[in-house]
């Protein structure tokens, strides 16, 4: 994964799945370090979503989610930001929805409650669900969906769901979207935003 990230050189990464048990803050120091980035937040705090910044930007506020554990289902959580690009403030949420649809959009609503506000806001998320459904909307309300042509995102090898999603404050311009395939480093495709 730290070679796909140095590859991509983003300014901001959100990633779910990322390490979150035994040695995770070590793990996640050692991605960013091999990707070429700083982990801002994230890890076991936030339920193993993880966010990595260049040094391009600067970190104005940052924090881990760990919502309450529900029975038979996994710990969620999510990282939340406003960081300050070329001059320019913007908020990030980044999560990984439940598998089960009730859970999954209580999750979303109160992720979305959480997020920040008087900023333009970018959300990356494993929503585990595919557009229009409730969680999706409830996720993405008032942002564009901006990697609606890139196609499926999971599984990687032969992607047949698109259930990823990245959506966009539409204050911002979108100046280009893709879903690289950068091999077996995920079992989900990336999606990849240059916004001007």
């Amino acid at each position: 994964m730290a070679a796909t990230l140095a590859a991509i050189a983003p300014d901001v990464a959100l990633i779910q799945e990322a390490p979150r048990l035994l040695l995770w803050r070590w793990s996640c120091w050692l991605l960013a370090r091999r990707s070429g980035l700083k982990r801002v937040a994230g890890g076991a705090p936030a339920a193993g979503n993880l966010l990595l910044v260049s040094s391009r930007v600067t970190v104005v506020e940052a924090s881990a989610v760990r919502l309450a554990k529900r029975p038979r289902l996994h710990r969620r959580g999510a990282v939340l930001a406003v960081l300050e690009v070329g001059g320019r403030r913007l908020g990030v949420l980044g999560t990984h929805l439940d598998l089960e649809p009730a859970a999954r959009l209580e999750t979303a609503g109160r992720l979305r409650a959480r997020a920040p506000g008087g900023v333009p806001l970018v959300v990356g998320a494993d929503v585990n669900e595919e557009p229009g459904g409730p969680a999706w909307t409830a996720l993405s309300a008032g942002l564009a969906d901006v990697a609606a042509d890139c196609g499926p995102t999971f599984p990687a090898r032969a992607p047949s769901r698109r259930i990823d999603g990245l959506f966009v404050d539409p204050a911002l311009a979108v100046l280009t979207v893709r879903r690289p395939d950068p091999g077996p480093v995920s079992d989900h495709l990336p999606l990849v935003a240059d916004l001007g």
